[in-house]
């Protein structure tokens, strides 16, 4: 049997988990009205909104970078990135090169380069083939831009999960898509 103070413990630990539970899951904290809710347009995430918190089982298309503008990032599948690089590779460099997307697939697996750099290989249709994302040393770990260390984020991504990073397209090297200054993000569907 629990003592008063075990119980008060407990109980205390209950209400904050509820708190933070309820805090997570209000986008706006706004009641929208039922007959109105189809007719609403649809606006983006406002700047000082809460990013990396999934909504409808994946993140809005919105860097999770606190110092980032909040505006939409295009987003693209690894596989269109090695399809559109080989049949074009000037045409794939004029979408890609330098530009800050979202690339979403399936991670075949965590490595260290050279320089101690972090990568993440994102599977494509070609087996051989994987578009590399060379992650950055800081790494957004949570809602409100918690920042920890490339070693633990990467950690949490095993083979076969669908992923997210959101990077600059870096051009091709020897046949391989490469990303540079890439944040994982909290997943993909």
């Amino acid at each position: 049997m629990m003592n008063r103070t075990q119980q008060i413990l407990i109980a205390v630990v209950a209400v904050a988990v509820l708190g933070m539970l309820w805090f997570a899951g209000n986008n706006t904290g706004q009641i929208q009205d039922p007959a109105t809710a189809e007719t609403a347009p649809a606006t983006g995430p406002a700047a000082s909104d809460v990013r990396g918190v999934p909504r409808n089982g994946t993140l809005d298309p919105v860097s999770i970078d606190p110092d980032r503008p909040a505006d939409r990032l295009p987003q693209y599948q690894a596989d269109a990135l090695l399809t559109d690089y080989r049949d074009n590779p000037g045409a794939a460099d004029d979408l890609y090169l330098g530009k800050y997307i979202i690339v979403e697939g399936v991670a075949s697996g965590v490595r260290r380069g050279e320089a101690d750099n972090v990568f993440v290989d994102i599977r494509t249709n070609d087996p051989n083939v994987a578009v590399r994302a060379q992650l950055l040393r800081r790494q957004i770990c949570g809602p409100a831009g918690r920042v920890c260390e490339v070693e633990a984020r990467a950690t949490m991504v095993r083979r076969g999960q669908k992923v997210a990073v959101e990077c600059n397209g870096a051009g091709l090297s020897d046949g391989t898509p490469l990303l540079s200054d890439c944040l994982l993000r909290g997943g993909a569907n």
